[in-house]
């Protein structure tokens, strides 16, 4: 088996790499993400991409995953908070509603290139601003996509998720599963 590299120091991909028994070493790739190049889905799959290529020009003999995870509403992304007050605006925005989650993975070895997306629903229920503000509080929306986290205190917001609750928390397990599969065999 070849060695495997997750080009991410998100606690959340390590875990599902690690649930989905993959041993690997984990090499942050250190690429800005930058604002919406044309669209969300795009912005997602070319922020992978450069993730894993960028670890993978200095590691050619590996396999490189690399992944991007955007919260989408109506057509904006919503990517991490710079501040609190943009991560009460975002929940804020959340509120009561549905909005996709869009998870684009990139794998890339030396004899294979894999690009591949999921998106989920989510719906929010009505959130107080006190709830919102006591969130905020906690620092848990401060890092993560849209202000929330799943897999934390941001689940109580959750109403119903429509796909695949990896693909929400930044790894999609069954699709991630069989490609990496497929190309580390």
């Amino acid at each position: 088996m070849r060695l495997l590299i997750l080009a991410s120091e998100s606690k959340r991909r390590v875990d599902i790499l690690r649930m989905l028994g993959f041993k690997f070493l984990v090499i942050p790739s250190r690429v800005r993400e930058d604002k919406q190049v044309v669209s969300p889905l795009l912005t997602a799959r070319s922020l992978a991409f450069k993730k894993s290529f960028t670890v993978w020009r200095e590691y050619k003999y590996a396999t490189v995953i690399g992944a991007d995870t955007l919260v989408v509403l109506g057509n904006r992304a919503l990517g991490k908070p710079k501040n609190q007050e943009e991560a009460k605006r975002m929940l804020t925005a959340l509120s009561g509603r549905w909005h996709k989650v869009i998870t684009a993975v990139s794998v890339i070895s030396p004899r294979r290139r894999v690009l591949f997306h999921d998106i989920a629903l989510v719906k929010f229920r009505h959130i107080e601003k006190e709830e919102i503000e006591d969130y905020i509080k906690t620092q848990e929306p401060m890092d993560k996509a849209g202000a929330y986290a799943v897999q934390g205190f941001g689940a109580t917001f959750i109403e119903k998720i429509c796909g695949d609750y990896y693909t929400v928390m930044g790894l999609p397990a069954s699709k991630t599963y069989k490609v990496l599969k497929d190309v580390l065999d």
